[in-house]
């Protein structure tokens, strides 16, 4: 597969045209890397020096604890940036350990050639600003659910309520994976309660990505 078709895939490169991606390749220093399952792609403190795309395959990022256990922080599918927003900061080194799940590759590009191409195209530039915007809330949202609130239960009332709406609609934004990554729990816990309420008729499933709160009294007479 060509660097083209390979970027093409990707969110940062989503919606550039054919056209204009050739201009943008042209004389691109980049560079391919190839790794099997559960080779690291870098260490918690490894410096960043360049922007690196998951263009095929999964990795999963993780944290030491003191007492020597690891857990999950976050796992990332085909396209998705690593780091993303990492590379201008003033401390760019990973702030996790990064392993692939599966066979990877990933498309490293320098952080000049990187601003050279964010000059090139405004639509390049948008939507890095967008993924990386969009991983800050997402981090921000996690973290208010893992401190704010202890219990599957009462992070599913707070996410609820926060995204209803006046017809007591909840439109589900996330997947139930995200959801449950941004609760820092496992998904079958979360589908578990999410079930239980159904089942309790307390929400009503309306379309596949559509949740109606039956009575918000009910649903806070959840809370633990």
């Amino acid at each position: 597969m060509s660097i083209l078709e390979r970027l093409k895939k990707t969110e940062i490169f989503h919606g550039i045209s054919d056209k204009d991606l050739k201009i943008l390749l042209k004389d691109l220093k980049y560079k391919i890397k190839k790794l099997e399952k559960n080779d690291v792609v870098a260490f918690r403190g490894d410096k960043i020096e360049d922007l690196i795309i998951l263009s095929k395959g999964k990795v999963f990022t993780e944290m030491q604890k003191l007492n020597g256990d690891s857990i999950i922080v976050d796992r990332l599918s085909e396209g998705k940036l690593l780091a993303g927003a990492f590379i201008f900061g003033k401390d760019n080194t990973f702030p996790v350990d990064v392993i692939t799940q599966e066979s990877s590759e990933l498309i490293y590009i320098p952080k000049g050639e990187v601003i050279r191409l964010f000059r090139e195209n405004e639509k390049l530039l948008g939507n890095y600003l967008g993924v990386i915007s969009n991983k800050t809330q997402f981090l921000s949202k996690k973290i208010w659910f893992s401190f704010a609130n202890k219990s599957i239960n009462n992070k599913l009332i707070a996410y609820l309520l926060n995204n209803i709406n006046r017809e007591n609609n909840v439109v589900l934004q996330n997947s139930i994976k995200e959801i449950a990554q941004m609760f820092g729990v496992a998904r079958p816990s979360l589908s578990r309660v999410l079930k239980e309420f159904v089942d309790e008729g307390i929400l009503v499933r309306v379309e596949k990505n559509v949740l109606k709160v039956i009575s918000k009294d009910e649903l806070l007479k959840k809370v633990d």
